[in-house]
């Protein structure tokens, strides 16, 4: 294309336009590249009249391109005019492949043309990576993988795949017209959102839809699908299946760039700083390939790695309700905190750093001194503890107080909470001054179904 930009961007997602915008008002040369024929691929792939919500709610919007709770009509409307406001955007152009570092990058177009630039930010998102079925008959016309328009559909028997909250959302705009019967590989719907539990729950309590709990596919012929249950095989005949299986990083490109992942795991995401750079200098992941995938997140992502490039100091726009969860343990430094607990804590040492933020953010730190309880025998509570610093003993006969086993710093414990409906079977009592963080089961279930 004949020009050297300052940043270029691959990925018209939310990171992507967010990076473009805030360089477009930095009156930074650079481009987006963007491989579909239109920007956020993603959410144009939402069903018709999808409510996107504006989450999570205790972070504030940094970026330079417009969000707030809408339809996914009203969304795409913001942000086809932010576009227009100099953002250099090049559609139909899809990168086939990056050599280079800080300085000297060089991208490779499909068309043949190539790109220049100083730094490169991959905002790809997982999109293009959709999981699907590997069973026999996997590829039968039964299945399709995404699902625009529920109202298309009338009076059909419809399997819906899935546990998230595409898959739940489909499932419930799909039961107004339909017979719709959901399979979720789980026990129950660990990774959606709370609204969409509380509606996906409430609507399988009154019979609109049928779900198969702890299920997986294992054939798909022309007319129905079986799959394999606790009871054994169960063959359910339908007029069309809808996977919504997540989707995973696209490994073997990002590879390609000289990116490094920190696992043989095909789920496992690229390890990147606190300003979002990779182990390539000059090569930044913003977005839900770096571990954030709610918009918002990416959006703010987008705005601070370009920040970071031009050598402006910005810290992450979580970072004050971080510092009010470690205000007890006086004036911290997060990232330095981070470490700790990282260092610490063998169950989050290969944890992506933006994925231990979060989880941080949906948890609680408790400096605890000796004899505080914890929580007691036959609790209901069912949240999972990871101790930092100090012990903890746990009395294993309610008979004898004194019989205890000793946990220290880089244990947990209260795991048989992940359990539904379990009381407590002991009762953990603090034995030296003791830093506790504690997860909410949600928020462990989310972690762990994230890792398959």
């Amino acid at each position: 294309m004949g020009k050297n930009f300052k940043i270029a961007i691959v990925g018209s997602g939310p990171a992507g336009l967010s990076a473009a915008a805030r360089a477009a008002r930095r009156g930074v040369s650079h481009i987006l590249l963007e491989r579909s024929s239109h920007i956020a691929t993603t959410l144009h792939r939402f069903q018709k009249g999808k409510a996107v919500m504006a989450a999570p709610d205790n972070l504030p919007l940094r970026s330079d391109i417009g969000f707030r709770m809408g339809s996914r009509e009203e969304i795409l409307d913001i942000w086809s005019r932010h576009v227009q406001d100099g953002v250099n955007l090049r559609l139909n152009a899809e990168v086939s492949g990056v050599s280079g570092s800080r300085g000297n990058f060089s991208l490779s177009l499909s068309d043949g043309a190539t790109v220049s630039a100083e730094t490169l930010v991959l905002a790809i998102g997982l999109q293009g990576n959709i999981n699907r079925l590997t069973v026999p008959g996997a590829e039968s016309p039964l299945i399709q993988y995404q699902l625009d328009d529920p109202d298309e559909y009338h009076g059909e028997t419809i399997v819906v795949i899935g546990a998230g909250d595409a898959a739940i959302e489909n499932a419930i705009a799909l039961a107004q017209q339909n017979t719709v019967i959901m399979v979720n590989r789980a026990a129950e719907f660990a990774r959606a959102k709370q609204g969409n539990l509380d509606l996906v729950t409430k609507a399988i309590a009154a019979g609109r839809i049928e779900c198969y709990f702890s299920a997986v596919p294992v054939a798909v012929d022309p007319d129905s699908i079986t799959l394999r249950t606790g009871d054994g095989e169960a063959r359910i005949r339908c007029d069309r299946v809808i996977a919504r299986l997540g989707a995973s990083p696209p490994r073997r490109f990002v590879e390609s760039c000289g990116v490094i992942f920190p696992s043989p795991d095909p789920t496992a995401l690229p390890e990147v700083s606190a300003s979002y750079e990779t182990n390539v200098s000059g090569l930044y992941i913003v977005g839900a390939l770096g571990g954030y995938p709610l918009i918002k997140q990416a959006l703010n992502q987008g705005y601070e790695v370009v920040e970071h490039i031009l050598g402006h100091k910005v810290r992450p726009v979580d970072e004050p309700v971080l510092r009010e969860k470690f205000a007890q343990l006086g004036d911290v430094d997060v990232d330095a905190m981070i470490a700790r607990i990282r260092q610490n804590i063998p169950l989050f040492l290969n944890l992506n750093t933006l994925l231990l933020r979060e989880l941080l953010l949906d948890s609680t730190i408790h400096l605890l001194d000796p004899d505080a309880v914890v929580f007691r025998r036959n609790d209901y509570t069912n949240s999972f503890f990871t101790i930092v610093d100090g012990a903890v003993d746990i009395q294993i006969d309610p008979e004898n107080p004194a019989q205890v086993i000793t946990l220290g710093a880089g244990e947990y414990f209260g795991e048989m909470g992940l359990i539904s409906g379990r009381r407590r079977t002991a009762t953990v009592i603090v034995r030296n001054r003791c830093l506790l963080i504690e997860t909410s089961r949600r928020s462990m279930l989310k972690l762990r179904a994230s890792a398959h």
